[in-house]
């Protein structure tokens, strides 16, 4: 297939080019969404109503309808939105396209697979990168989440103590606080605006975030509005929860850095050595694969590799 250079070349070049154009697309996107509205609703009520502005925003995001839905892709395109990236269906058919053809050049210049293979291991290769992907935007999103979550509730008990209902306060939120929690605030004061209770609204939030201490917030409003109590009190005592918890959680991740550093030098070492060789000495590994055992060895090693990395992971990995 790639007996031709120029070919090989071509689709390289190709690849790099795809790749090059969606990072800037990414980057110039996300310092745009910086400066727009926090409330990305505000733009939408002018053409439409606001019921179809709000349900406008959740297509966009992929879960339209699907806050409840349990089933496989339900889960998976909860998983996509809470990323906060609009990818529409034709997106991410391009970014699985542009990854498959990276793993197809990546595949051919390394191993030396039959046509099946190949193509086997470039559609594993698109599927893990996009997954790896996914879930590291979707993990630094929820961290910066959970970073703004206190100050968000300080502002809520302000706003509680000087008088103000508890849905202006979250309209405060939504002024007053940076994206994330500014857009997902806004969307909760809308969904609000729009009927909904407060409980349901705010588990909404939850589904369309997933961050943990979200989760704890939803449920002491939740209670709260069920039992009565003071609730700038016990969100202000919430609030010192939720700074003492990420105090804590830096200090595990400080003790385990060595060992969350080693699982990754565990996992990589084998395929940067397997490319210094293959670069160094192209032939070292051509009795391997003449010999007929070479894409057993590999298959073995990959899964061997992948296995080590979960149990290293679950050592060093710990629940707050």
């Amino acid at each position: 297939m790639f007996s031709n250079p120029l070919t090989l070349y071509g689709l390289i070049f190709i690849a790099a080019l795809l790749l090059f154009e969606s990072l800037l697309r990414l980057l110039f996107g996300a310092r745009r969404s910086k400066v727009e509205i926090r409330n990305r609703l505000e733009g939408l009520k002018h053409k439409q109503g606001a019921a179809e502005a709000y349900n406008s925003l959740l297509k966009r995001r992929g879960i339209a309808g699907r806050l409840g839905d349990r089933s496989l892709r339900g889960r998976f395109n909860r998983f996509v939105a809470q990323t906060g990236l609009e990818l529409s269906v034709a997106r991410r058919i391009f970014y699985l396209s542009l990854f498959f053809l990276l793993g197809l050049v990546l595949a051919e210049l390394l191993f030396n697979l039959s046509m099946v293979l190949l193509v086997l291991s470039a559609a594993a290769f698109s599927i893990a990168l996009s997954l790896l992907l996914l879930s590291y935007i979707r993990s630094r999103r929820i961290r910066l989440f959970t970073s703004q979550i206190s100050p968000a509730i300080d502002i809520i008990v302000r706003s509680l103590n000087a008088g103000h209902p508890l849905v202006a306060a979250i309209s405060l939120v939504a002024r007053e606080m940076p994206d994330p929690i500014g857009s997902e605030f806004g969307i909760l004061n809308d969904q609000m605006t729009f009927g909904a209770e407060l409980e349901q609204a705010m588990f909404n939030m939850y589904q369309r975030v997933g961050a943990p201490e979200l989760n704890l917030l939803t449920v002491t409003v939740s209670v709260q509005k069920g039992t009565g109590g003071n609730l700038s009190e016990i969100l202000e005592n919430l609030a010192q929860m939720i700074r003492d918890r990420q105090i804590i959680k830096a200090k595990i991740k400080a003790i385990s850095a060595e060992g969350r550093a080693t699982a990754w030098v565990m996992m990589l070492f084998p395929f940067l050595l397997f490319a210094m060789i293959r670069v160094l000495v192209p032939t070292y590994f051509d009795l391997v694969w003449e010999s007929g055992w070479g894409h057993y060895a590999v298959i073995g090693c990959l899964a061997m590799i992948f296995f080590g990395m979960l149990v290293i992971r679950r050592i060093v990995n710990f629940d707050f």
